[in-house]
């Protein structure tokens, strides 16, 4: 660098420029011109080494900058990551708690508190809402993790339980959000104004947009769970959602029955209704007797007119009627086929098919044109409804009659004056069932009533067979079955095996209140082809106070029509494809028949008219203080167990007969030979090489599920 070339001109004449411009110059001028230059080039070296050192840090600077940057963006990506993570397993530990609340609610469903469960829904709601938008993208990766043990079958299964989790929650908000108010006052005694028929028919009809919205969230869910196989969830996740397979269903049901209420409750026109009174204490297969008929009339909500009758008035024998099936001909004498003994076939929907067109009562005009269904309940729904219901203000009581207290009530009038049982009492006898019906509406009428805990019990004695309910209505009739809430006798596709054991009391008294029954099924696979043993084992606690005499006959009080003998006819249904091979025979002597002729206890066998079933029956007299037990073997169909390649599977369903309330039941399964057990529900009681030992009672249907492969 030259300093001088780059130094601006001077307008002063350097003091060497005067000295040579003055002429001689001498050695001294050459010797200050050199350290000039020594000076000027020391100066200029200086200057381009600063230089060189500047230009060489800001070009080290220069490459820092990227490497400083990554690493910034890498620290901000792992807070934002840390940051989501801490978010997302927040929420996962929520929405955790939220699942284990709710489960809580759902095994003590009598315990339910409406308004705190509608905020556990909501609180569900938003912390799986919030899931989702956090997780709902990486989850979508789940199905292609299955592989990966342990949690492969969780994540394979995520996106469509979130798809589930937030149809639930969306249906149950919406309803919570609409129904608040009404829950908030069901909850709170203190405040509770109460809400009528009418006005509950109403805001249903006015909710039934959300009601529908509700259904679709909650459809859309069931569709998604159909998607998730349980078995492949880790354990301690299937525990928390198994109850779903119930849930579910039960909701959607729920949820239809509360869109089509406002259409049987008669919001656009009449609705006529039969309720029929069944007293299992005399056991059919519809439930019991038909002791009573009610004739009901509703429009938009309110009850319009209710009559109760004795179900001896409402026959018209001046009109035709069908002859009854062979047994009753038989064993009880009976040549027509009138309205209280048409509940002979243990599907309540043909039973009442028959039964409708013998409701006659008198005069001819005064019969409806349409029976819009029949709901036939037993004396042990009659019961828990008074309880769930509250205290019943009856004219002829000495203090309000609770569920506790109805049968002893009802006993207590039926009673005849001074054990006369001629006169006026016996079309009088059954007066109390307009009496009880009656006071039960009113308390209903007047909103003074705990609809949730009622819900409950009417939940309760469907599913367990007290209440069973036929409609002509064809949407709430496929509900219904959907359910298993009409009583009717339904195929299984996927059970091959079938049981159901029908007793029919035929010796017209009460009896039935005094024998306890116990069902034993074994069920051998190991034999080709398979054996199904039944055996059944009655105890009579009554006492016998006299022979068995076969015929209508009343006591001094009802007691005593309980402590006679059990004329029972039998009727065991199996699958189709069975073949009986033995069953015990037990003769009744002709005296103790109303025929007056021997039987030998044989077993008539013929294919059932409710569908795919075959049928052993067979007459039974069982003594008061006494035990009998019989026994039927037949062979069931080699398709019974159901294999593909090595894995078998074999499911049995149990029926439970109506107006029963919980006989024993034990099934024994011998497996095939060569096989090791891989699953069973429900859980087993015991479980030996190659038997699974199963102890229950028949308070509802039960369905028995093992399968095995081939070692």
């Amino acid at each position: 660098m030259d300093l001088r070339a780059a130094a601006p001109e001077s307008p002063f004449r350097h003091p060497t420029e005067v000295r040579n411009g003055g002429g001689n110059v001498g050695n001294g001028n050459r010797v200050v011109n050199e350290i000039e230059d020594e000076v000027v080039n020391e100066i200029e070296n200086e200057i381009e080494n600063e230089m060189d050192m500047s230009v060489a840090l800001s070009s080290n600077r220069a490459g820092m900058w990227p490497k400083w940057l990554g690493i910034g963006f890498l620290v901000l990506g792992m807070s934002f990551i840390l940051g989501w993570g801490i978010r997302l397993a927040w929420l996962g530990r929520s929405l955790w708690q939220d699942l284990v609340a709710l489960e809580a609610l759902l095994e003590s469903p009598e315990t339910l508190d409406p308004v705190a469960a509608c905020d556990l829904l909501h609180d569900t709601r938003e912390h799986l809402v919030a899931l989702n938008r956090q997780a709902g993208g990486l989850a979508q990766v789940g199905p292609s993790l299955g592989w990966l043990p342990v949690v492969g079958g969780d994540l394979a299964a995520a996106p469509y339980l979130l798809t589930v989790g937030d149809g639930l929650t969306e249906a149950g908000s919406l309803m919570c959000d609409t129904f608040g108010p009404t829950l908030a006052a069901f909850s709170d005694d203190s405040s509770r104004e109460g809400i009528s028929p009418q006005e509950l028919v109403r805001l249903l009809a006015d909710a039934r947009p959300v009601i529908e919205q509700a259904l679709a969230a909650t459809q859309l869910a069931r569709s998604a769970w159909a998607q998730v196989d349980v078995q492949t969830l880790s354990p301690r996740l299937a525990r928390k959602v198994v109850l779903l397979d119930q849930g579910l269903p039960l909701l959607e049901a729920g949820l239809s029955a509360a869109y089509i209420a406002p259409d049987l409750l008669g919001m656009d026109g009449p609705r006529t209704y039969l309720a029929l009174a069944v007293n299992e204490d005399e056991l059919r297969a519809g439930g019991g007797f038909i002791s009573g008929v009610g004739e009901v009339h509703i429009q938009s909500g309110q009850l319009v007119t209710m009559t109760f009758r004795d179900s001896y008035a409402v026959d018209d024998f001046t009109l035709p009627y069908p002859t009854p099936p062979e047994p009753i001909q038989r064993f009880m004498g009976i040549t027509l086929w009138v309205f209280r003994d048409a509940n002979w076939s243990p599907d309540f929907p043909s039973a009442m098919e028959t039964a409708i067109p013998l409701y006659r009562p008198n005069p001819a005009e005064s019969r409806p044109a349409t029976i819009d269904g029949v709901i036939a309940l037993d004396q042990w729904a009659l019961q828990k409804l008074v309880g769930a219901i509250g205290p019943l203000d009856l004219s002829d009581a000495g203090e309000p009659v609770i569920g506790e207290t109805i049968l002893s009530y009802i006993r207590e009038v039926w009673n005849p004056e001074d054990g006369q049982t001629t006169g006026g009492w016996w079309s009088q006898r059954k007066s109390f069932m307009g009496t009880v019906a009656h006071a039960a509406w009113e308390r209903i009428e007047g909103g003074d009533v705990d609809w949730v805990k009622l819900a409950q019990t009417m939940w309760s004695l469907l599913d367990e067979k007290h209440i069973f309910v036929y409609l002509r209505h064809p949407e709430a009739a496929s509900l219904l079955a959907s359910q298993g809430w009409d009583g009717s006798l339904c195929p299984d596709p996927d059970a091959r095996d079938f049981l159901m054991v029908l007793d029919t009391n035929m010796g017209y008294n009460k009896v039935n209140a005094r024998v306890a029954e116990a069902l034993t099924y074994e069920v051998d696979l190991h034999s080709s082809p398979p054996v199904a043993t039944l055996t059944l084992h009655y105890t009579h606690t009554g006492q016998l106070v006299g022979p068995c005499q076969h015929a209508p006959h009343y006591g001094a009080v009802y007691e005593d029509m309980m402590n006679r003998c059990y004329w029972d006819y039998i009727r065991v249904y199996a699958a189709a494809g069975s073949h009986l091979l033995d069953a015990t025979h037990i003769p009744v002597p002709g005296d103790a028949l109303l025929t007056g002729e021997d039987y030998a206890g044989d077993i008539s066998i013929w294919p059932a008219e409710e569908g795919p079933w075959v049928v052993f029956g067979v007459l039974g007299l069982v003594l008061p203080s006494s035990t009998q037990t019989r026994q039927f073997t037949w062979t069931l169909p080699a398709d019974v167990v159901q294999w593909d390649g090595d894995t078998g599977r074999y499911v049995l369903r149990v029926q439970k007969q109506a107006g029963t309330v919980g006989h024993a039941l034990t099934v024994h399964v011998r497996l095939p030979e060569g096989v090791e057990l891989m699953t069973t529900t429900p859980a087993p009681q015991a479980v030996s090489a190659n038997q699974v030992i199963y102890r229950t009672r028949l308070r509802r249907d039960r369905v028995f599920a093992l399968s095995f492969k081939r070692r």
